[in-house]
């Protein structure tokens, strides 16, 4: 079975949007959209030759890409409407229970908060089973004072 040159920048097209959930950066979807550009104005017979195709091909692609990115890019990874500042809030003061005892200075321990464990530090040693509360957050670990 020989396949037409449609019907290749179709399936090239399928290949590269499918590529995208596997190495995602929200780039190769757009060029998998210009080869379905190329596909549907090959079938509607706006163009035939090769370099129109390559060139219909680059130019669809990076209009997509440069006009669309940035309004696509949540779908596939995400968004947000919380600023840095209001991730902050969802721990600091928080109060948090000690899992794994916590020996002061350098040594980290584990407490535990919205259900799941966290590395913690806290200038004074805190015991298992104790409360403290959360005054600062750097990545995954928090730092903690107790409940006095």
């Amino acid at each position: 079975m020989e396949l037409d040159t449609q019907t290749l920048w179709f399936i090239a097209g399928l290949v590269m949007i499918l590529l995208e959930f596997v190495a995602p950066g929200v780039i190769v979807i757009f060029f998998g959209v210009g080869a379905w550009v190329v596909a549907l104005a090959m079938w509607l017979g706006l163009i035939d030759s090769v370099p129109a195709q390559c060139l219909t091909f680059a130019f669809s692609s990076l209009v997509l890409i440069f006009g669309l990115r940035r309004y696509v890019t949540s779908w596939f990874v995400g968004g947000s409407l919380n600023t840095g500042a209001a991730v902050e809030d969802e721990f600091i003061g928080k109060t948090v229970r000690v899992v794994r005892a916590i020996g002061g200075g350098e040594n980290t321990g584990k407490v535990e908060l919205k259900g799941a464990e966290w590395n913690a530090r806290c200038d004074v040693a805190l015991q298992k089973g104790s409360s403290a509360v959360v005054v600062a957050r750097d990545g995954l670990e928090l730092t903690v004072k107790p409940t006095h």
